[in-house]
Order: C-alpha cells, then structure tokens, then sequence
C-alpha cells in the first residue's frame, strides 16, 4: 500500500506537467508535421532507390550470366538431333547444368531448355518433356520465340507447360528472360528461358515495410507483381497508384509526388531501371497520415494528460499491467529478432511464442545433423595433424578439449598406439605387385579398421600409405596394464590371422607403451617405426611389445666376408651369373646368421659401400653409373631379403657390369683372366707381366692397365698378393720351415720375412704361432 504521502505527490508531480507538456503538444502539432511529412517523403524515396537498385542490380546480373551461358558447350550444336532417352549421361548434366543455372540467382524460379528440331522442353525440375503440336498451346508461343528477330530479350507472352495452365502455380509476373541458341549469327535451334521466381521478388518488396501500396509495371502499365494484400480496398487502391505512376512516366515527371485517395494524403515514389528492349517501373504508396497520425495523437494525448488527472489512476493501473506483460513481450521480441510478429494466431502470443520454438528446435537439430555429418571429415583431418606432429602448439588440455569435441572419451583416459607393417607384397605369387602397395594398405587398413570398432570402444585407423598402418588406442586409466597389453595382444593376433587369411601377407605388429599424455601420440609412432625395424626376418608374423623391447650390446653380427670378396671378384670380371649367384648367397647368409631387419640393412649398405670403393679403384664414375640416386635411403626402406636381393641385383649389379661392358670388351676381360690362371699355376717362378704379355700376345702397357682396372691392384702386387696368400696356407696346414715355404712360393728367406710381415703385420714365425 502506498501512503496518502505518494499519492499527493504523485498528484502534483502529474499537474506540474500538464502545462509545459500541453505547450510541447501544441508546437509538435503545428510545426512539426510539414517537416514530418517531408522527411518521410524522403526516406521513404530513398528506401525505394535502394530496393530498386538491389533488384535492378540482380535482374542486370542474370542478364549478364544468361549471356555467359548460351557459350556453355552443353547447349552445343548437339541438342539439335540428340536422343535424350538413349544418352542417359549427357541427359543427366544437362539437368545438373540447368539446376545450377537456377541457383546463381535467387530472382530465379527455372530454367528452361526448348529444342525447336524435337520440339522438347526440358527444366531442372520437370526433366525433359515432348511438346505435342499443334494441339499444345505452349507450341504456338516457341515458335513465335524462334520467329522473332530478336536473340537477346524479355517476354511476357510465353506460354509454360505445367505452369502458366496450373491454378497453384498461376503467378502475375509473366516476363521471362530469353536467349536464343546459339548465340552467333548461325540458324537457331532453341530457346533458354528463365522464369522469374515471383515469391522472391515479393520478398524484396517486403524490405519497404509501412508502404499501403507496392507495384512492379512494365513499360505498357501492366501490373508485373504487387504486394501480398487483395483486399478490394487494397485493389482499388493499387489501380489509382498505377494510374497516377504510369502517368507521371510518361509526361516524365519527378519521381516523389503527394495525392490524395480515400480521404488519405498518401506520398508515391517510383524509380524506373531498363531491362534489354523494356523498362520497368517499382512504385510504392506510402500512407503520410500513418507517420503523421502519432504526432497528432501524441499531442493530444500530453493536452488531456495534462487536464485530466483523474484519470492518473487508470493509467497507473495500465502501466502496472504492461510491467506485467514485460517478460512476454520480452520473450517475443528476442524470439522475432525485432522484427513484426508475423503469424501470431489471434493475438495468442503463447502460441506464437510455440510455434516459434518449434521452429527454431527444428533448424537447431537440421544444424545437429550437419555438423554430425562433416564430423568424421574434421575428426581425420584432426588426427593425421595429431600424427604428423604438427599440433605441438597446443597444450595437452587443448589436444584432449579438442579430441572431447569429435566424439571421444579424454577425462581419465591413457592412450597408446599399434604399428602394424606389410611384409611379403613379392612374395604372394604375382597375386600383387609394386604398385599396388596403396591398394594393399588401403585394404588392410579397412579390415583393421572394423576389427577394432568390434573390439575397442575407442580407437582410430591411419593409413600412412607405405605399407604401414596406424591404430590410436584410448583407454580406461583405472583399467590395469596387464589387461590392456592382454586385449591389444589378442587384438594384434587376430589381425595377423585375417589378413594373413585374406591378404596372404605377412604382419609385424608393434604395440606402443601406455601414457596418459595425448601430445606423446606422434613420438609413440616415430617410436614404433624404429622398433620395427629390428623384427626378425626369419619370422613371418610377429608381435612386438616396446615395453618388453630390450636390444642387447652383444648381439653377435656375423659378416659374410669371403663371400664379399668372391662377389666383387665377379663383378670385376663381368661374370653376371655368378655375381647374381654370389649375391643371392650374401643375402642368404645375413638372413641366416643375423636375421634382424635393422642389422641386415647395415650389411646391405657396408657391401654397398665396399662395392663402390672397388669400383672407385678400378677408375669407375659410381655416381654416373647410380645417376644421382640416393642409394643408401633406398637400403632403409627395404624390408624384406628378397626385396633388397632384388634391388641389389637391379640396382647395383646390373648397373655396373652395363657400364663395364661399355667400356671394356670382352676380349681384354678373357686375357686378364688367362694371366690371373698363369699366375696362380707360376706364382713361385719369377713370372713377369712382359713375359704374360708375350705368352698372350698383347701389348704390355695395355694388359697392366686393364689388369689394374679390372683387379683393382696392379700385377706385382696382385703377385704377391697370391704369393703371401699362399704361404699363410702353408703355415697353418704344413710344418715345414720358413724357408722352405720362402723358397716354395717363389722368394728368398730373407726377402720373404719382409714381404710378408709389411702385408701381415706379422712375421711369418708369429702368424704360425697365433694361427696354432
């Protein structure tokens, strides 16, 4: 209850008032009016401009696009005697063409294709269809289309199947855009019509709110769209309004005018823009006593407020209910956006207030399923960032926040991966071959991929396209070690089992550690890929654990030396089969004796490496030979014996013996060989490179020259090469005394202590010794 003391106040307060504001509403209704009217008269012109700019502006732009389109080679001079129902494909993109031509302008409502020779009518949305003559009315209106002079022009006197005889469909705005095929000069074939979508052009009109009367006309005066309302009223009002406009056009008056209808002061506006060989005139009627009304209410209003304080109680009391109404009215205005309450069934605001939330729960969950839908594209793209390493920006909490965001469990969670590698691709029968290793892994990585939604409740399947495939692996951080590494162990061999069943390949599998850490996820699979590389290659499938990983220091590395030696023995002799020979038995032995895929690319790489430093010796270019090619890169990505005893056969082998047969013939090879045979059978008699060169019939300087190009070493060493060779053998196997072996492999007591301790290290007596 209010005391007698706020009442009073409020009572003087009221009449204090009255005075200044009955003055305020004199001077707002006298003086403020013409200025009122004048004002509106011009805002509601340059509203008008705007709109018919906009519209002007779309209209010019499909006009312009139509004529970018008839170039188009789908209207090509093949629609003229083209079987649509038997080219099905071309039928198809003709459609598609057609409907994204309807989508490049919202003034659009179809487009048409008409085919004068077959006479056929084709759109987007009706597909293609025979027009039948004489008896279709549409036939008449194409052919008067395909008589006219004219390529490039608006009609509205085109007869549409389907539409213009369609009650539903009827629309005032009969202008269609037309353009003739082809658009040179050659005999025409078709027409391409665009249908003006009036519902659209209306939607424009709306943009003009307030106006009583809104018009679209054409150069003749007839009426092309006008506002929503048909009322009779509203009827007689927009034929006086088209009357006056069309007038005005013509004695090409100003374009903002007053008049008077229905006892109404009504300002028109109209704004003219050409359209080809047409123009077309937007004209609006604003009602002046709507914006004027207000005023004049308001002026009397604040004179009877201020005379009549009796009535401060039923207003306090109308204020009171509108205080009330606020949180309604508030819910309505952020539910409109502040726009009018369009739709409101009989002034129901709670149902409007419904129906608008329907509404808008519909749009949220049509946007739901959208962003569902592109999830699986944002979520990979998400994870090869994770992968590649390219997220180290970010915190762990912002990895897991944004892993959270595509569907997965992060709060508790440890994560780990699983590398799986392809071996074998050569080795399953011609069923595959280099190029297909995309395929493969494509394959397998899809078989992984459902396996793992079986079993795991979170995980995802990288294809890195190499023969690789990685598995990302959350997983309960309450959940026990030993039970996970259990589950991914049965998981690992399960894989193994099918694609070894379907695929026909062998799988090595590598199991990373645990970690709740999300940010640890690409150095786990650099990790992983290191490990691999020590699987064991004489086992078909394997699983590797890198927690139990342990690589010992001693681990015995055998290298086959002697067949070194024979192997680059034949490659200097050109001997092609048996260098194939000796490298298929290197590879055998590393895969025999060392066994370690990581250990038998070490070996590839040193035989490599000793093979170019004999071929350096023998005064070849390896680097032309190899052409730039990074051959020791080429080492690291092989994984299995047969491949790398095929790429050392292609690679290295035959490379060198073509080189070599280019440049040495095969006569200077045999009379080498013939000396090294002459050697071995004479090394204890003082055979020298002259009298080989007799014995053989070739020039001396030449044979020591390809002798030291073909051996490496030039003949008086190979001599003594043989000769101490020789004499090791007789140490170890014989007793007989140093001198007698001297004098055996053709030397001197004394010479042969020097000769063979500068070539051991040793003398001859030691060797003996350590040898026992």
């Amino acid at each position: 209850m209010h005391s007698s003391f706020f009442r009073k106040s409020l009572v003087i307060v009221l009449l204090i008032t009255c005075l200044p504001t009955a003055l305020i509403g004199l001077s707002l209704y006298f003086i403020g009016v013409n200025q009122i009217e004048s004002e509106v008269s011009k805002t509601h012109q340059a509203r008008l401009n705007q709109v018919s700019r906009q519209m002007d502006e779309q209209l010019s732009q499909m006009e312009i696009r139509m004529s970018n389109w008839v170039f188009n080679p789908m209207f090509g001079s093949k629609l003229k005697h083209i079987n649509f129902s038997q080219e099905v494909d071309f039928t198809r993109d003709l459609l598609k063409t057609l409907l994204v031509m309807q989508e490049t302008n919202p003034l659009i409502a179809e487009v048409y294709l008409y085919i004068d020779d077959n006479k056929t009518l084709i759109s987007s949305s009706r597909g293609v269809n025979r027009i039948q003559e004489p008896s279709d009315t549409s036939y008449s209106g194409f052919r008067k289309l395909m008589e006219t002079n004219q390529n490039f022009f608006w009609t509205k006197s085109l007869f549409i199947p389907g539409i213009s005889d369609n009650p539903l469909l009827h629309t005032e705005l009969k202008y269609n855009l037309i353009h003739k095929l082809p658009s040179d000069s050659s005999d025409k074939y078709g027409v391409l019509v665009v249908r003006l979508d009036e519902a659209k052009v209306k939607l424009l009109f709306s943009e003009i709110e307030d106006s009583e009367a809104t018009l679209l006309l054409d150069h003749e005066g007839d009426i092309l769209s006008r506002g929503d309302q048909k009322s009779p009223h509203k009827a007689f009002l927009e034929e006086s309004v088209r009357n006056k406009v069309f007038a005005h056009w013509k004695d090409q008056k100003q374009e903002t005018f007053p008049t008077r209808l229905e006892n109404k002061n009504y300002s028109i506006s109209y704004y003219t823009f050409s359209r080809l060989d047409t123009n077309w005139i937007f004209a609006t009627a604003y009602d002046v006593s709507n914006v004027l009304r207000p005023v004049i209410v308001m002026s009397r209003v604040i004179m009877i407020i201020s005379v009549s304080g009796l009535l401060t109680a039923i207003i306090l009391s109308w204020l009171a209910s509108q205080r009330l109404y606020q949180p309604i009215a508030r819910l309505i205005g952020a539910i409109s956006n502040g726009k009018l309450q369009r739709g409101m069934e009989n002034g129901d605001e709670l149902r409007f207030i419904e129906k608008e939330w329907n509404n808008l729960s519909r749009e949220s969950q049509i946007l739901q399923t959208r962003v569902e839908e592109q999830l699986p594209t944002l979520r990979e793209g998400f994870m090869l960032q994770l992968v590649q390493g390219r997220l180290y920006y970010l915190s762990d909490n912002e990895l897991k926040s944004r892993l959270s965001y595509y569907g997965w469990k992060t709060v508790d969670q440890q994560f780990t991966v699983i590398l799986l590698q392809l071996n074998g691709l050569m080795n399953v029968g011609g069923k595959f071959t280099e190029e297909d290793e995309q395929l493969v892994t494509f394959a397998a990585a899809n078989i992984v991929d459902e396996l793992t939604d079986i079993r795991l409740e979170q995980t995802y399947v990288i294809n890195f396209q190499d023969s690789t495939v990685g598995i990302i692996i959350g997983m309960p951080l309450d959940l026990p070690v030993s039970t996970i590494k259990k589950e991914l162990t049965q998981l690992s061999e399960e894989i193994i089992s099918i694609l070894d069943n379907i695929l026909k390949l062998q799988v090595t599998v590598c199991m990373g550690p645990l970690s709740p850490i999300l940010g640890r996820v690409p150095k786990m699979i650099e990790e992983a890929r290191h490990t691999l590389k020590f699987r064991k290659l004489i086992e078909d499938n394997q699983i590797i654990d890198m927690d139990s990983l342990l690589v010992t220091g001693d681990f015995t590395f055998v290298y086959p030396f002697e067949i070194e030696k024979e192997l680059i023995y034949a490659i200097r002799l050109g001997q092609r089969e048996e260098a194939f020979s000796r490298a298929e038995d290197f590879v055998a032995e590393l895969e025999k004796n060392v066994g370690v895929q990581h250990f038998v690319q070490q070996a590839m790489a040193q035989l490599v490496g000793n093979i170019n430093n004999a071929l350096l010796q023998a005064g070849f270019n390896v680097y032309s030979i190899y052409k730039g090619q990074n051959i020791y890169g080429e080492i690291q990505q092989l994984r299995q014996t047969q491949e790398m005893l095929k790429w050392f056969k292609n690679m290295i082998i035959t490379p060198y013996l073509t080189e070599m047969n280019e440049t040495y013939n095969s006569q200077m090879t045999q009379v080498v060989e013939k000396v090294v045979r002459l050697v071995d059978d004479r090394y204890m008699t003082d055979l020298s490179l002259e009298e080989c060169a007799d014995l053989l019939g070739v020039n001396v300087s030449s044979l020591s020259k390809t002798f030291k190009q073909i051996k490496g070493i030039n003949y008086v060493d190979y001599v003594t090469n043989v000769r101490i060779e020789a004499s090791k053998k007789l140490l170890e196997e014989t007793n007989m005394k140093i001198s007698e072996i001297a004098e055996k492999v053709g030397y001197q007591h004394s010479w042969f202590n020097r000769v063979f301790k500068k070539s051991e290290g040793v003398t001859p007596t030691q060797y003996r010794e350590n040898k026992q």
